[in-house]
């Protein structure tokens, strides 16, 4: 049995993910840890010294973590923030001394591609349209498949870390400042619209925590394997009670976790401009995304150059 560990360098959150797999299709979650570093605290052009300073401490509690668990096979995967912020290499070259494992910074079309990969892991997002939607701090990614079929990807830079810090100026956030926002994100994704005009899709499925607080703040448990199932009237009176409170309000909302509650305004209000474009029936959240996609593709390599006993 061998163990494949994946971090995911993301521009709000750092995740690490650990399984071990019997075979080449099949694996188990031994261990898993989110942490809010907040890299593009204040937008993706620059790191904060404070923000580096704290991914750098998380990117060493991963590594203890990875070794207490003997992992195997490790890939380090870098996104938005990782790609664009000038001073980029002052914790790129930190982090890969404490992991002793180069970190890819992949584009946002390879994000994408690992995002369908993960997501398509789970039988339930093989049948019917869906517009899958990974809200990040830097970017956001799309895409639409068809019966498990990937008809269009591409990557946004719609991070919510970005978003806050161009248009949420005030608390709580404003009517005009909605208008401009939901405004910058229908002319960001123009050429999306005409997809989702000619395939219609069903779902709206999204694959980040901040569809997980969908969830959480229905009532439903995020943990399971499975796309869970989000009433568009349920998501209606989430978006209303979050975007109306101030953020004192917000620390007190059942079922929103105190990390999300300064991005988490942002993040509603893009779900609910891609959602009036789609109007699906119903809103899916995935558990599974980017790590899943990339153990994936760990487990075909190691499989196919025979490196791994089984």
């Amino acid at each position: 049995m061998s163990s494949f560990g994946v971090i995911d360098l993301g521009s709000n959150t750092f995740h690490l993910l650990i399984v071990e797999t019997k075979n080449q299709t099949e694996f188990q979650t031994i261990f898993r840890k989110r942490v809010f570093t907040g890299l593009s605290d204040g937008g993706i052009d620059l790191i904060k010294e404070e923000r580096i300073t704290y991914g750098i401490e998380t990117i060493t509690d991963f590594k203890n973590n990875l070794d207490f668990y003997n992992c195997n096979f490790l890939k380090v995967i870098g996104t938005a923030v990782l790609r664009s912020a000038k001073n980029r290499k002052d914790f790129i070259v930190q982090a890969e001394k404490i992991l002793g494992t180069p970190i890819d910074v992949i584009d946002g079309m390879q994000e994408a591609d690992y995002i369908y990969n993960g997501i398509t892991l789970l039988p339930e997002a093989n049948t019917g349209t869906h517009l899958i939607m990974d809200i990040g701090g830097g970017s956001t990614e799309f895409i639409l498949i068809k019966d498990g079929k990937k008809l269009f990807s591409k990557s946004y830079i719609l991070g919510v870390g970005s978003l806050h810090e161009l248009f949420n100026k005030s608390d709580p956030i404003s009517k005009n400042e909605l208008t401009l926002m939901a405004n910058y994100i229908t002319k960001t994704v123009s050429d999306l619209i005409p997809v989702i005009k000619k395939y219609s899709p069903d779902y709206l499925t999204g694959a980040s925590g901040s569809f997980e607080v969908l969830q959480l703040m229905s009532g439903l448990n995020p943990d399971l394997v499975v796309l869970t199932k989000i009433e568009p009237k349920a998501f209606n009176s989430i978006y209303d009670k979050v975007v109306s409170a101030d953020a004192k309000s917000r620390e007190n909302l059942e079922g929103l976790p105190i990390e999300r509650v300064k991005l988490i305004v942002v993040g509603m209000v893009l779900k609910k401009t891609i959602f009036e474009l789609v109007k699906p029936k119903y809103i899916m959240v995935s558990p599974y995304a980017l790590k899943e996609g990339v153990i994936k593709e760990m487990i075909t390599n190691e499989y196919n150059s025979n490196n791994v006993t089984w």
